[in-house]
């Protein structure tokens, strides 16, 4: 029964409050006790607003400002938890107005400009064109170069014709016409007054309210026309004076040309000799510097084919080396002996295909990671005979590495792959090994090897691992200055990340 008497009450209250004129003082005493028991909704936005604005107009003293301030904020709180940008830039458009009355000039701006920010989104023309006078008065009271009190209030001019807010849209012209008064440019004054009469009178304003601007206009007329009289005749002195000068001036030159004629014959007939010269020295030079420089080409081409000549011998040792391997395998019968030398082949393997690729290319210090990892995996493929029951997935970017990155990727690139074979997929069915090798920058790098089998064991320690593979692979890591991973998520996933620079690529 109580409820139902002060949910009466409530209803009364909001129904004398619901105007749009602004509050008095009985009204704002019967609004601060309805918002208590108010809930949170659009309606109490707005009593609270219109709070908040009857203690900026009443301000006699700092308290009544921060009052009002305090009201827009909570109503700001409400707006933004109920995701309306109509009431939120409203919010921020009372802000930026109360601390205008305190003076706090780069507060004015910053609520300012997310009052903007939010009306852009509505429909609110009008609220947002006085967002931007605000912006314009901030920049007033700061004192900021001319272009930038223009540029606001242009906006808000701008906003309040499309809204046909004529009052205001005169308003803003009349700003403008002052901001171009005091920096003397009376044409653009006197016309930008203009448009705002214009304006005025289209909004209906009584003539005893438009006369003090068209005696302004007068006034401009009359500081144009003298300053336009004056520049006639400051343009008169300066032609006279310019002439005298210009007599003067030409009388001069004829005796300074003669005399720098003859000095300038004189220059070249010494300069011609010292050229002559010149050019005989520079002749005898350069002779020298052509047989220097077909002496150094012709020891780059030597150097080139000397290293294109080592990459191709080391190429040729380790596979050498992998041959005899393979002879002495066939001598063994312990199988783990067996996989350790298979093991060791695949890794020679991937040293020297590294070697291969340098002699084959162009460029004998870097190497085309695409063209090397399909070639390695292919070669995996093949020795492990997995054609049909593993499938291979790549994603790797096209990027050119050092030597100095690419033989530990290339061996880090084998135990990875080698160890999914082997391990991952004991049924050897439906096998997926990812492989990606990406850089964002050319600088940071990294190369995941991923398969889908049965992952790591739960007692699995990768960092504290017996396993040669491991071991090896953390231990190139480290060579490289990179941040190395093993982790069992749907299978093994390892994880290699690096950075090339300068410091790192030796």
């Amino acid at each position: 029964m109580q409820d139902g008497i002060a949910e009466k009450k409530i209803s009364v209250l909001k129904n004398d409050l619901d105007q749009e004129l602004a509050y008095n003082e009985q009204q704002v005493k019967k609004a601060e006790e309805l918002l208590i028991r108010l809930p949170e909704s659009i309606e109490k936005v707005k009593i609270l607003l219109k709070v908040s604005d009857w203690y900026e107009a009443s301000y006699n003293n700092p308290k009544t400002l921060q009052k009002a301030i305090q009201y827009a904020e909570e109503a700001l709180l409400i707006s933004q938890t109920l995701h309306s940008n109509i009431y939120s830039g409203k919010c921020y458009l009372q802000l930026s107005m109360v601390q205008e009355l305190r003076n706090n000039n780069s507060m004015i701006e910053v609520n300012a400009r997310k009052a903007i920010e939010k009306l852009t989104k509505t429909n609110q023309t009008n609220d947002l064109g006085e967002a931007w006078v605000m912006v314009w008065s901030a920049k007033m009271r700061t004192n900021a170069p001319i272009a930038e009190r223009l540029d606001p209030i242009f906006i808000a001019a701008s906003i309040f014709e499309k809204s046909r807010n004529n009052k205001r849209s005169g308003d803003c012209y009349k700003e403008i016409s002052e901001l171009y008064f005091s920096i003397s440019d009376f044409h653009n004054s006197l016309n930008f007054l203009k448009k705002a009469i214009f304006f005025y009178k289209a909004a209906n304003l009584k003539e005893s309210d438009i006369y003090p601007i068209s005696s302004r206009l007068n006034i401009i007329y009359e500081t144009e026309k003298k300053s336009m009289d004056i520049i006639k005749l400051k343009n008169k002195t300066l032609l006279q004076q310019s002439k005298l000068k210009n007599e003067v001036f030409l009388r001069n030159s004829m005796v300074t040309f003669v005399l720098l004629l003859l000095i300038i014959l004189g220059l070249l007939y010494k300069s011609f000799v010292f050229k002559k010269k010149t050019n005989k020295v520079l002749e005898k030079q350069q002779n020298e510097i052509n047989k220097k420089n077909s002496i150094l080409q012709k020891l780059v081409v030597e150097k080139e084919w000397l290293l294109r000549e080592i990459h191709h011998r080391v190429k040729n040792n380790l596979h050498m080396v992998v041959g005899l391997l393979a002879s002495q395998s066939e001598f063994l019968k312990n199988e783990e002996a067996v996989e350790a030398i298979n093991s060791s082949q695949n890794r020679i393997h991937a040293m020297s295909l590294i070697h291969q690729k340098l002699y084959q290319s162009e460029n004998l210090s870097i190497i085309d990671m695409p063209s090397y990892i399909f070639e390695l995996a292919e070669y995996l493929k093949d020795s492990f005979e997995i054609r049909k029951s593993i499938r291979f997935v790549m994603d790797i970017d096209s990027f050119n590495l050092p030597l100095s990155h690419s033989i530990p990727i290339g061996l880090i690139f084998n135990e990875a792959v080698t160890n999914a074979i082997k391990y991952a997929f004991p049924d050897h069915k439906n096998g997926v090994i990812t492989i990606s090798l990406k850089t964002n920058d050319n600088k940071n790098y990294a190369l995941i090897i991923q398969d889908n089998g049965i992952g790591l064991l739960d007692d699995f320690d990768p960092y504290n691992s017996p396993s040669l593979g491991i071991k090896l692979m953390s231990g190139l890591s480290d060579d490289i200055r990179g941040k190395f991973q093993i982790l069992s998520e749907n299978g093994t996933k390892i994880t290699l990340e690096f950075t090339i620079n300068e410091s790192n690529l030796h």
